[in-house]
């Protein structure tokens, strides 16, 4: 495998503050990536920065070498790096096809918009396919579950054919069921695309997850196998242990 999402010397700065604080991160061609942390650690700045969405104040990141710094989003987008936020974002009143379709036309040249589209293009047939939407396709997509609707932005993201889909929390307030088609609808990306996913779900993560990076205060903690991160003694006592003080707390 060779890298293809590089971060080196990150750092972002707001008032005063530094949500990002020198952080490295290397994430390989076909990973699963998990980032995890407790609340302000600087998953979700992470993720703003590799998209476009935050400037940092220093350091950069690379797309398979190439450097994203100062790109705008839309070019980040075309460069093959998509995602999705913590709120789903859809277009109810089109059809799970209609909204695949207005995404896959984001790379399609400004002429071909103003034709009349007949049928299901290849890359949106294979996006209802992976997602399981297929038989959904004529349903506008404010009558779907919160599970489908996850799974139809993810559906749009690949119908953008990136190289790269970083997800922010995309089996949060789903049914177990749903967690669990979710994390075999990501295993099954991550086969020809690299996925990085911002989550709080550890028992989702212990399944799914190849590689996992946690941020504590802005910067890399720890990095490894799930095993190797669970181990982990400063895991154990900034984040892991949090959660059990956290659980403690609320049930007294």
């Amino acid at each position: 495998m060779s890298p293809i999402i590089e971060v080196r010397g990150l750092s972002v700065v707001f008032d005063g503050f530094r949500a990002l604080d020198g952080v490295d991160l290397t994430v390989e061609r076909g990973e699963l990536r998990f980032l995890i942390g407790p609340n302000g650690a600087g998953k979700t700045t992470l993720i703003d920065v590799v998209t476009g969405l935050t400037r940092p104040a220093s350091g950069e990141v690379l797309l398979a070498g190439r450097s994203l710094t100062g790109l705008r989003e839309h070019q980040i987008v075309r460069l093959g790096v998509g995602r999705t936020f913590q709120t789903s974002v859809v277009f109810e009143e089109l059809t799970v096809l209609e909204n695949l379709d207005l995404a896959a036309a984001f790379r399609r040249p400004l002429l071909s918009l103003a034709r009349r589209r007949r049928g299901v293009s290849e890359t949106v047939a294979e996006a209802l396919e992976t997602t399981g939407l297929a038989g959904l396709a004529d349903r506008p997509a404010g009558v779907l579950s919160h599970g489908q609707r996850q799974w139809l932005e993810i559906g749009m993201l690949l119908a953008q054919r990136p190289e790269v889909l970083l997800l922010d929390e995309p089996v949060a307030g789903m049914s177990r069921a749903e967690r669990e088609r979710t994390g075999e609808l990501l295993t099954s990306v991550a086969r020809d695309r690299t996925v990085i996913v911002v989550e709080h779900d550890m028992e989702f993560l212990r399944r799914y997850a190849s590689q996992v990076t946690v941020l504590h205060e802005g910067r890399v903690l720890a990095e490894g196998s799930v095993e190797e991160v669970r181990g982990d003694p400063r895991v154990q006592e900034v984040y892991i242990g949090r959660r059990k003080d956290d659980a403690v707390s609320a049930g007294s």
